[in-house]
């Protein structure tokens, strides 16, 4: 290889030494944009193209793998906190992929444009950058809010819709504004707008949420006071809507559908559901003139 074609592959992005040839790195990310507060995920897919085994990792206090974030106008964005990536051995030929979710390292925050490149130390000293990849942070259309609890502990709940092209995807967003707190904002999933979500709190202070996922199809979330997931499940629509309802005692039930099992579990069912009717034929046969 000539020097100009190495200097070429740098400006590039593609290989910065004269052992670029043996790994192969590639950047990829799901989605071109991400709602505010949310997990930016990001994907390092790695693969070792040379002859003999490739040990990735810390060296001399620096890791064997580095995100650089910038803005669209070119300002770089220091982290908050240090990747820290597991070690990693490839065998020749051998790939892998780590997954790095960007927001817990880098405060990228305001909406607008960014950049993202992951860089690559080898242990020969030797670095490899990335092509870069833009993204976009937004604002989701908040559609349903309210305030528990009082002073300190006084939290926000809010439910946004944030378009995911083509379709709008459901989020929550649990902040406590006297602590200056934004917890990581979940995303709750698919969202048909057809009428308004539901939502109750238990005597518990969980939080039941029932919305449209599709034509028919209703999803119940039920979260804690950060906003992790404690439960979920799908209802097909039949004669009666899915609907959530509060007793006296604070307990939120829902009424209406029909429980969607997870395909996986469906079969599992069905299997054993053949081995009991197959155990029970003998029986069947015994009293048979």
């Amino acid at each position: 290889m000539n020097c100009f074609t190495r200097v070429l592959l740098c400006l590039l992005g593609l290989a910065c030494s004269a052992g670029w040839a043996q790994v192969d790195v590639r950047l990829e990310t799901a989605k071109t944009a991400y709602l505010q507060f949310s997990p930016i995920p990001f994907t390092v897919r790695l693969k070792n193209q040379g002859a003999t085994e490739l040990r990735l990792t810390e060296t001399k206090g620096q890791p064997w793998l580095e995100m650089m974030v910038q803005s669209r106008d070119g300002m770089l964005i220091a982290p908050e906190r240090p990747l820290n990536p597991p070690d990693k051995v490839l065998k020749a030929g051998e790939s892998t992929a780590i997954s790095v979710d960007l927001a817990p390292y880098y405060l990228v925050r305001d909406t607008g444009g960014y950049r993202a490149r992951a860089s690559v130390n080898l242990p020969s000293g030797e670095k490899l950058l990335t092509e870069s990849l833009d993204f976009l942070i937004g604002k989701g259309e908040v559609i349903w809010s309210v305030p528990r609890g009082d002073g300190k502990e006084r939290r926000i709940y809010s439910l946004l819709k944030f378009y995911e092209d083509p379709h709008l995807g459901l989020y929550l967003k649990v902040e406590v504004p006297e602590q200056n707190l934004v917890y990581p904002v979940r995303r709750l999933g698919p969202y048909l707008p057809l009428g308004k979500p539901k939502a109750e709190f238990d005597s518990e202070n969980y939080l039941h949420l029932l919305y449209a996922t599709s034509a028919g199809v209703h999803r119940v979330t039920v979260v804690n006071s950060d906003g992790n997931l404690l439960r979920e499940e799908s209802r097909q629509q039949g004669v009666d809507t899915p609907d959530l309802k509060r007793n006296e005692a604070g307990e939120v039930h829902i009424q209406g559908g029909t429980v969607m099992l997870p395909s996986n579990l469906r079969e599992r069912l069905s299997t054993l559901q053949s081995r009991a009717d197959a155990k029970e034929s003998p029986k069947a046969e015994v009293g048979t003139p």
